[in-house]
C-alpha cells in the first residue's frame, strides 16, 4: 500500500507565520460585520411573496453561507499559525482517546460508522499540552469520517515501539473508507490541499503541525477504495523527569 511521511514537509518560518496570523485578524473583523449586516437584510426582507422577493433572500442565503465558509477558513488558518511551541506534561495517551471517541460516539453512531478501540495496556505517558493533542486526534478522527459517507469501521489503536533511538508511542486511525489516490498522497499534509467541497484544506496540516511540536511525526498508507491508515508517533515522556515541566517545546 503506498506510503507518505509526511516529516520532510518544510515548516513555515515563525515570522512569516506571526505576519499571516496579524493579517487573518485584520480580515476577521470586517467579515464579522459583513455576516451582521446579511443578517439584519434578512430579518427586514421578512417572508418574500414575490418572485424578485424570492431571488433576493436566496443571494442574501448565499452571501451568509460563503462568509460562514470564510469565517471558519479564516478561523483554522489562525489557530495553524499560532501554534508554535507547547508545553509538555504527561498525559495518559489512552485516556484521551478514548473520552474523545466518547464524546463523538453519538455522530459516530448517526454515520454508521462501527467504532473500534484498541488500546495497549500499561502505556507510558507522553509530554503533551493536552488541548492541541487532542484537537490533532479529532481532525484525524473527522477526517477518517468524512472518508466514510456511507458508514464503515473506524480503529483507532495504540502501541508502543522500540526503536534504536529509543521508545515510541505509536497511535494509529484506520478507516474503511474512499482511501487516497497515489498522486494525492504526497499533498494531504499540504495547507490548503483539500479533495472535499467543505472542507479547508487545513485539518491535516494542522495535526502535523501539532504532531511536530511535540516532538512526534505523521505517516500515512492509503490505496484508492481501500481505506487509509494514519499513524502518529509520539516520544514517551522522559522518564525521571520533572512532571511540571517542558517537555516538549
Amino acid at each position: 500500500m503506498p506510503t507518505f511521511d509526511a516529516g520532510g514537509i518544510d515548516r513555515w518560518d515563525q515570522d512569516v507565520a506571526a505576519l499571516a496570523g496579524s493579517l487573518v485578524h485584520e480580515v476577521k473583523n470586517p467579515l464579522s460585520t459583513l455576516n451582521i449586516s446579511a443578517q439584519l437584510l434578512l430579518e427586514e426582507a421578512g417572508e418574500p411573496t414575490t418572485p424578485r422577493e424570492q431571488r433576493t433572500v436566496r443571494r442574501l442565503q448565499v452571501m451568509r453561507e460563503e462568509i460562514a465558509r470564510i469565517e471558519q477558513i479564516v478561523s483554522s488558518f489562525l489557530q495553524y499559525v499560532r501554534l508554535q511551541s507547547v508545553e509538555g506534561r504527561p498525559l495518559d495517551l489512552n485516556a484521551l482517546l478514548s473520552r474523545l471517541l466518547s464524546d463523538n460516539a453519538e455522530r459516530h453512531e448517526r454515520r454508521k460508522l462501527r467504532v473500534h478501540f484498541q488500546a495497549e495496556e500499561e502505556l507510558p505517558p507522553v509530554a503533551a499540552d493536552e488541548v492541541l493533542l487532542r484537537q490533532a486526534f479529532l481532525n484525524l478522527l473527522q477526517n477518517a469520517e468524512q472518508a466514510m459517507p456511507e458508514g464503515g469501521e473506524l480503529i483507532v489503536r495504540t502501541l508502543q515501539r522500540e526503536r534504536e533511538a529509543g521508545p515510541e508511542l505509536q497511535v494509529e486511525v484506520i478507516d474503511t473508507g474512499v482511501g487516497i489516490p497515489a498522486e494525492q498522497l504526497e499533498k494531504v499534509f499540504r495547507p490548503y490541499f483539500s479533495s472535499k467541497r467543505e472542507g479547508t484544506g487545513l485539518g491535516l496540516p494542522t495535526v502535523l503541525r501539532i504532531v511536530k511540536l511535540h516532538g512526534g511525526n505523521v505517516r500515512v498508507e492509503s490505496e484508492a477504495g481501500q481505506g487509509s491508515r494514519f499513524i502518529v508517533t509520539l516520544p514517551p515522556f522522559p522518564a525521571g523527569s520533572d512532571s511540571s515541566g517542558s517537555g516538549a517545546k
